[in-house]
């Protein structure tokens, strides 16, 4: 079965490394490194110069938020 490896960014503030490093720190013990997350990409784990491509990890919205968006024309 191919690996392969998902890259996962999140832009932190912070005045220099340790700090912003410390800020995503205290999100993932928090667990709301949401807060920072800005995209997801994948690629083949053994191809080192292949592109990576951008992908989607949001899990599927659950029935209760499909009935509001059908109502609401969302």
């Amino acid at each position: 079965m191919p690996k392969f490896k998902i890259l996962r960014i999140y832009e932190v503030p912070g005045k220099d490394q340790t700090e912003a490093s410390d800020r995503m720190m205290a999100a993932l013990e928090l667990g709301v490194e949401r807060d920072y997350h800005m995209s997801d990409y994948i690629k083949p784990a053994d191809d080192k110069l292949a592109k990576s491509q951008r992908v989607s990890l949001k899990p599927p919205k659950g029935w209760g938020a499909l009935i509001l968006d059908q109502l609401l024309g969302r």
